[in-house]
């Protein structure tokens, strides 16, 4: 089975992700577009000033030096890779993996590509664009996507947090089929996660990130062995949200 991964660049959580999947389908990955970190609507300057507002200035000072450390053991590793991997990036390489730079996964150039490499499967991990119509049926058997909340629930964007926020005792994972609406598609397999007491954001997502992980593994294999049967995503129960404002609003 052809598997082809559109992703992001993120330093703290992603490579564990990659890595594991690169290890156990590596074989199967025909290629892997990271999409970058910002966009023309937001740079850096508006990323970063979305980051103060919500965290304010201890958190987000703590949060840049430790975002500034990964970006240094990102350029060490590269030439000492046994320290590990610090980057999706270094991962991919790491693999032999091709990488597809594009600045528009949705873009009539990027598709001719990915139709030459006749995917079977394309999958979303943390993508940080919208899939449209083309693209969305271009592999064979769909696109999927791993999505850090039970939905229909908590769809949108850092599910985590607002669990945290809203005083949750378990979350969840979900892998599902995409459609053109955010978080919607029929539900391939789904994990409850508990909400321990002293739950952070940080160890709730590395939670999240590693059940989805496990959980996007056997996903393809059911889609390799067409032995998938899905669960609706009712749009009648979902609920969504945005990234965090100082004065939170859903």
């Amino acid at each position: 089975m052809k598997i082809f991964i559109i992703t992001s660049e993120d330093a703290f959580y992603l490579p564990t992700v990659l890595l594991t999947l690169l290890t156990a389908r590596g074989q199967d990955v025909v290629g892997m577009t990271i999409l970058p970190e910002t966009t023309k609507k937001k740079g850096w300057r508006g990323l970063i000033r979305e980051h103060f507002e919500l965290f304010g200035l201890r958190t987000f000072l703590y949060q840049g030096v430790r975002f500034a450390w990964y970006r240094g053991m990102d350029v060490l590793a590269r030439r000492l890779p046994f320290l590990g991997f610090y980057s999706v990036q270094a991962v991919a390489h790491h693999h032999g993996t091709q990488l597809y730079p594009t600045a528009s996964i949705n873009h009539e150039e990027f598709l001719q590509t990915l139709r030459a490499l006749t995917p079977d499967v394309i999958v979303s991990v943390n993508a940080s664009q919208v899939f449209k119509q083309p693209l969305l049926t271009l592999p064979r058997l769909g696109c999927i996507n791993v999505h850090g909340a039970p939905l229909p629930k908590y769809r949108g964007r850092l599910p985590s947090f607002w669990a945290l926020f809203n005083r949750e005792q378990e979350t969840g994972v979900t892998v599902h089929f995409m459609n053109e609406a955010l978080d919607d598609g029929p539900i391939i397999l789904q994990r409850r996660v508990p909400i321990v007491p002293g739950e952070t954001q940080h160890t709730l997502i590395l939670k999240t990130k590693r059940i989805g992980t496990d959980l996007l593994l056997e996903a393809l294999t059911r889609l390799e062995q067409g032995q998938v049967e899905t669960l609706p995503n009712d749009r009648t129960q979902a609920t969504y949200y945005s990234f965090p404002t100082p004065t939170p609003m859903v």
